[in-house]
């Protein structure tokens, strides 16, 4: 029978060695809870921005101008700031009926893992993509049409955000395969 804190060959099991994991985690956790808390205030803007339009418009006869290109450089930031966090907390539509009641144990986790993998590619290709079009953007000044407002910093929210979501997706696939290795679940590690 293995030990709870080596294994036959002396080693540490596979969760005792992903020590670092759990620091580079953390402080992930700390950049996703302050973007997320900047996407939060962007969409309280929204909001008192949108009454403030509304209440202008039909009651003093003067809408607010460009209120359209306005909230259309923020939606970025609003969707994007938040994606890493919910992400980790679980909060991204998905089918789970087929992965939570028919695959268990070290299946359930590969599963979880080749999703994860996945999605990484995914993301990975937007981080690219976005991230030359905001550059791009920003060298040749690009602006808005009635506003003249810069376009950049609402494009850079979207490889900003792909980033962190890349890093917890990175995360998420290293505990996975962790916890095919070692079969045990990492929250009855805590």
């Amino acid at each position: 029978m293995v030990e709870d804190t080596q294994l036959s060959n002396g080693q540490a099991p596979a969760w005792k060695r992903l020590f670092w994991l759990r620091i580079i985690e953390g402080n992930l956790r700390h950049v996703e809870d302050w973007l997320n808390l900047a996407s939060v205030f962007i969409i309280m803007f929204l909001m008192f921005f949108a009454t403030a339009e509304i209440v202008g418009r039909y009651f003093f006869n003067s809408p607010i101008p460009g209120h359209v290109e306005i909230v259309e450089l923020i939606m970025a930031g609003i969707v994007f700031f938040g994606i890493a966090y919910t992400e980790r907390v679980g909060g991204h539509v998905r089918m789970e009926l087929f992965v939570t009641r028919v695959l268990k144990g070290r299946a359930y986790h590969i599963a979880e893992a080749v999703t994860a993998i996945l999605s990484l590619f995914v993301y990975i290709f937007i981080l690219i993509y976005t991230f030359k079009a905001s550059l791009f953007a920003y060298q040749v000044g690009d602006n808005t049409a009635y506003l003249y407002l810069p376009t950049w910093p609402s494009k850079f929210a979207i490889p900003l955000g792909s980033l962190f979501l890349c890093i917890r997706l990175i995360i998420e696939i290293i505990q996975h395969l962790a916890q095919v290795v070692s079969g045990v679940e990492m929250r009855e590690l805590d």
